[in-house]
């Protein structure tokens, strides 16, 4: 099991694209992965799970990832967040 912390570093914190983002590669990968946030586990398969965080800018995530894919799916995570998810 891998876990990383994670801030949200998008202005428009992650909302409904970035959440898609987030589950669509979630769901491709071999791994769990769960975010935590504000004391609630999410499953980062689930939009609407990924969609109530409400993560702001600045909001700090711990991305947990478990599995046979664990280093890959927590490098593209890492990725994910670090492109604020493609918005410029």
């Amino acid at each position: 099991m891998l876990q990383e912390l994670l801030t949200v570093t998008n202005p428009k914190g992650i909302h409904a694209r970035p959440s898609a983002m987030i589950v669509d590669t979630a769901q491709k990968l071999d791994a769990t992965i769960r975010f935590l946030a504000d004391g609630e586990v999410i499953d980062a398969t689930n939009i609407m799970d990924v969609l109530s965080m409400g993560a702001a800018c600045g909001a700090e995530i711990t991305v947990t990832v478990d599995g046979g894919d664990e280093a890959s799916a927590m490098q593209r995570m890492k990725e994910i967040f670090a492109s604020n998810f493609g918005d410029d």
